[in-house]
């Protein structure tokens, strides 16, 4: 059992770190999406810090070629630097990543046209106007011109970075957004896969044996059959359980045997009655023939003979009947008549009745329907009926059977044992199924007949229900399903 539960147990714990890994899985990929998107999002800032810069250089530019002041020269340069400074802040990362686009564009060529536009600034210098000299127009010449296209190269550069950082953001999102919904759909199956592995090695095995546990209730020892789709765990779990599942059906034959022996206690004195009766005869007939056994002609005398064999006969009968009750036997099921069973138990009763003033009535139909079913079993269902029957009624009164046919679907035969003794308390009626529960004095009842019948009676298929009102009497009905056809003909 230990061994079992072990794997069981191992078994959950794997399921259960295989789905902690897939969500280790997805939380790391995600993890490095969003990672990658801040550290994007971080190059388009200094992607966009660059293109402010070289804008900055080129409106100072704009400048230097309108109004021919050194001031703007200053600035141009000032931007300059800070676009270089920019740049060789994020050299090694830029290098690595941000300049390795398909348009071909490296970051010698950006360097390298910034130490052109330095160098053609410096050559400009010289060109700006000096006091009491005439103007020049800068932007005609070479140099302006070489400015201007190493200006406008170092802009379209740089905004070309700016726009492949915020596409590679852009893919990175959609990225983030296809994981998402893989993931879902990942743990969905997961989901399923997993709930479907622990139905299939514990919820649905719990749930077989918790049906079965109910039909043990009721007191249907059937064992719980081994299937190939069966984890082997709760395979060797079901055949423990099956195990004492006999050990219990064997347990209940004992507690069935004693409850017969409980009967057979209580009939006793109604049996000696019964017995004393026939005994007396075959004294008296033995006796008389002993002291006129001179004087007897043989025909008397055999007619006496013939009384005492009558009388030990009918002894011997009562003898057998109760031996075969209390014999201890393996249920048999069989084609049997209710109205037979009935019969025979009431002679069980009979002086029984007759001491207690009890009146038996029965009404049961000559057609009524065979049912299967043990005989003993359910002899001692009807005599626990009987008697309990006899003793509710103290001074005497009548015991009722009636069988009639019912049922919707299954066809039934309804069996229903009335008395018009004291009833039974409301607040005792749940127990009265219930093992050593009685209402009895102390010495008249041990508890188990109603228990056990209950048991008989609902491993027969059928049911067990009881209608009282104090003072008025108590009725039981006991429903038994008729032989199907397929039954009788076997």
């Amino acid at each position: 059992m230990q061994k079992t539960t072990f794997r069981i147990r191992r078994k959950i714990i794997l399921a259960f770190l295989f789905s902690v890994l897939a969500v280790l899985v997805f939380a790391t990929l995600s993890f490095q999406v969003h990672r990658e998107i801040g550290r994007r999002l971080r190059l388009v800032e200094w992607a966009d810090d660059l293109v402010n810069n070289i804008l900055e250089i080129r409106r100072f530019e704009k400048n230097l070629f309108i109004y021919q002041q050194a001031s703007s020269l200053s600035e141009a340069r000032y931007y300059l630097e800070r676009a270089e400074g920019s740049y060789t802040s994020h050299q090694q990362e830029t290098e690595q990543e941000t300049f390795k686009m398909k348009k071909g564009v490296k970051p010698p060529v950006f360097l390298a046209t910034l130490a052109k536009y330095r160098q053609t600034l410096t050559r400009i210098e010289p060109l700006l106007l000096r006091p009491n000299q005439g103007e020049r127009n800068l932007s005609a010449s070479p140099e302006g011109e070489a400015l201007r296209n190493l200006g406008q190269e170092l802009l379209s550069m740089a905004e070309r970075w700016a726009k492949e950082e915020r596409l590679a953001i852009d893919r990175l999102f959609l990225r983030a957004m296809y994981l998402f919904f893989i993931s879902i759909l990942v743990f969905v199956f997961l989901g399923f896969l997993v709930a479907g592995y622990i139905s299939r090695i514990l919820v649905r095995p719990l749930f077989q044996m918790q049906q079965y546990m109910d039909k043990i209730a009721h007191g249907d020892f059937t064992p719980i059959p081994e299937s190939e789709g069966t984890s082997a765990e709760f395979n060797s779990l079901f055949r423990a359980f099956n195990r004492m599942i006999q050990e219990l059906e064997h347990h209940q034959e004992q507690v069935i045997q004693s409850g017969k022996i409980a009967a057979i206690g209580t009939l006793t004195s109604g049996i000696a009655h019964e017995l004393n009766n026939p005994i007396n005869n075959i004294v008296l007939t033995a006796e008389a023939l002993k002291e006129d056994f001179t004087q007897v002609d043989p025909e008397e005398a055999l007619g006496m003979i013939q009384d005492i064999l009558v009388q030990s006969e009918r002894a011997s009968g009562i003898v057998k009947n109760l031996l075969d009750f209390a014999r201890s036997e393996q249920p048999e099921f069989e084609l049997l008549s209710v109205a037979m069973a009935i019969k025979d138990t009431l002679k069980l009763v009979q002086n029984q009745m007759v001491l207690s003033g009890v009146e038996a009535h029965w009404d049961i139909p000559p057609d009524t329907p065979l049912i299967m079913g043990d005989p003993k079993s359910l002899q001692q269902v009807f005599l626990n009926l009987f008697i309990n029957a006899i003793q509710a009624m103290k001074d005497g009164g009548i015991l009722t059977v009636r069988v009639q046919p019912a049922g919707n679907g299954q066809p039934q035969l309804k069996v229903e044992v009335s008395d018009t003794g004291e009833g039974i308390r409301p607040e005792d009626l749940p127990h009265i199924f219930e093992p050593f529960f009685t209402t009895k004095q102390v010495g008249r009842g041990t508890g188990l007949g109603l228990s056990v019948s209950y048991g008989i009676i609902r491993k027969h298929g059928g049911s067990i229900e009881v209608k009282s009102q104090p003072g008025k009497g108590t009725t039981f009905t006991v429903s038994l399903p008729v032989a199907e056809a397929e039954e009788k003909a076997a």
